[in-house]
C-alpha cells in the first residue's frame, strides 16, 4: 500500500501521528513522499497501532511520546498526558520570575512531577534555575528521569509526598497537582479509563492537595516567593481562601487559559 492510499482515508490527527511514527517522516515529509510503498513491517505496525485506538487507547500512550512545549517526551500510563493548559501555566511563572527576582540562580520546586514536563522545561528555558521535583508515586519518577536523560537536565528528583524530607527552601513553587473532585463524574471516559488516578483525583472537592501543599509551605519559603498553581477552573476563589489562611499579606491572582475558564492561581509575597 502507498502512503497516498492511506492519506485518501480522512485519517484523523491521531491516525495521522501513527503514521508519522511507523514512517519516521514529519507530516510534510509524508505528503512529499506520498508514492512511496510501505514495507510489510511499517503497514503491520500502522494497523496495530490503530487497532489500540479503536479500544479507546489515547496515541500518546500507544507510542510512548507526547509533545510538550515544542519537544517530545516519553511517557507511559504511569503519568499524565501533559496538556497545552500546563505550557500556558510555566509561560506565565517564567515571565514572573523574570519581573521579580533580578538574580539568575532561582531555586524552584516543582511538586508533583509526574512525567517532569514541567520542571524540564522550565530547565531549558533558562539553565540556571536550580529545580527540584518531587513526586510521591516512583513510577513517576522513573519517567521523569528518562526525560531527565533524554533533554539532558539536571534536575534533582525526589521520591516523596510533596515536599516531606525536602530541607531547602525555594523561591518559586509549581505544581499542577491532582484537583479533579473524587466523586466527580465531569470527567472525560477515555481519560478516567487510561490516566493514572493518583495524578487525577483529590479529595475536598479535588482542593485537598492544595491545602496540603499551602498548609506548610512556609517552611521551604525564601523571603520573597512566587507560587504557582494549576487549577480547576470552578476552584479559584476557593484556594484564594485557602491560600490567605496560611499565607499573611499575599497577593493572589486567578488567571483565565485560552478558553476563558480560570485555569492558574499566582500568589506573590514575603515570608515573613
Amino acid at each position: 500500500m502507498k502512503i497516498k492510499e492511506l492519506l485518501q482515508k480522512d485519517l484523523n490527527n491521531e491516525q495521522k501521528l501513527a503514521l508519522e511514527q511507523v514512517l519516521n517522516l514529519s507530516r510534510p515529509e509524508i505528503i512529499i513522499n506520498k508514492e512511496k510503498e510501505l514495507t510489510e513491517e511499517e503497514y503491520k505496525e500502522y494497523k496495530r497501532i490503530n487497532e489500540e485506538l479503536e479500544k479507546g487507547k489515547p496515541i500518546q500512550y500507544i507510542l510512548n511520546k507526547a509533545n510538550f512545549y515544542g519537544n517530545d517526551f516519553y511517557i507511559n500510563n504511569n503519568v499524565l498526558i501533559p496538556r497545552p493548559e500546563t505550557e500556558v501555566l510555566i509561560e506565565k511563572t517564567n515571565n514572573l520570575i523574570k519581573k521579580h527576582f533580578n538574580k539568575n540562580n532561582i531555586n524552584i520546586i516543582d511538586i508533583g512531577t509526574g512525567s517532569g514536563v514541567i520542571a524540564i522545561t522550565l530547565k531549558l528555558l533558562n539553565k540556571n534555575y536550580n529545580i527540584t521535583a518531587t513526586d510521591i508515586s516512583k513510577e513517576a519518577i522513573t519517567v521523569a528521569r528518562e526525560n531527565c536523560k533524554k533533554h539532558s537536565t539536571d534536575i534533582k528528583l525526589v521520591n516523596t509526598n510533596l515536599y516531606e524530607g525536602i530541607n531547602d527552601r525555594f523561591d518559586v513553587v509549581i505544581s499542577n497537582p491532582p484537583y479533579i473532585d473524587i466523586n466527580s463524574n465531569q470527567i472525560e471516559q477515555k481519560v478516567k479509563e487510561n490516566e493514572p488516578h493518583l495524578a487525577l483525583f483529590a479529595k475536598k472537592e479535588g482542593l485537598y492537595y492544595y491545602e496540603k501543599i499551602l498548609s506548610n509551605i512556609k517552611d521551604i519559603l525564601t523571603k520573597n516567593y512566587i507560587i504557582a498553581f494549576e487549577i480547576g477552573e470552578n476552584q479559584g476563589k476557593k484556594i484564594e481562601r485557602i491560600a490567605n489562611k496560611y499565607l499573611n499579606n499575599a497577593k493572589i491572582e486567578v488567571q483565565k487559559d485560552y478558553n476563558g475558564y480560570d485555569r492558574y492561581i499566582f500568589i506573590i509575597g514575603k515570608n515573613e
